[in-house]
């Protein structure tokens, strides 16, 4: 029993001190991010913004490659395509998929009104009813 509260005395000794280890790792990141936060406030909107952006794709590249080897076979595309997209929501920007996926919507509602102009007037679901009323 001795032996048992000693390895427990042990285990909790460890966890302490990988406590105060973490707790200054944690402490010293957020001293950092304040400064960091503070800097980025005094700057030009504008400048920062395009700084962020011109660091984006290679850091993004960093993090996907990162995720990709930690999660090997099970690594999801459509799960990290969600992941971008919230990082744009974080950010204040447009999310990177919605202007293609606007402009293919606007040309497919452009070629259905084409294709319904280009259609005889007694084929148009409007008139179709009054086509038929018509011919009786």
């Amino acid at each position: 029993m001795k032996s048992w509260i000693d390895r427990r005395e042990e285990q909790i000794q460890k966890a302490e001190t990988a406590e105060a280890r973490y707790s200054a790792e944690l402490d010293k990141a957020l001293d950092e991010y304040h400064a960091l936060e503070a800097h980025a406030k005094a700057l030009d909107p504008e400048e920062l913004k395009t700084a962020r952006l011109s660091l984006r794709p290679e850091e993004e590249k960093r993090a996907v490659s990162k995720v990709e080897d930690v999660y090997g076979n099970s690594y999801d595309y459509a799960t990290m395509r969600e992941a971008k997209g919230q990082v744009a929501d974080l950010l204040g920007e447009e999310p990177i998929d919605s202007k293609p996926r606007s402009v293919r919507r606007d040309l497919q509602q452009a070629q259905k009104k084409v294709k319904f102009l280009e259609q005889e007037p007694w084929q148009h679901s409007s008139n179709k009813k009054q086509a038929i009323d018509k011919s009786r």
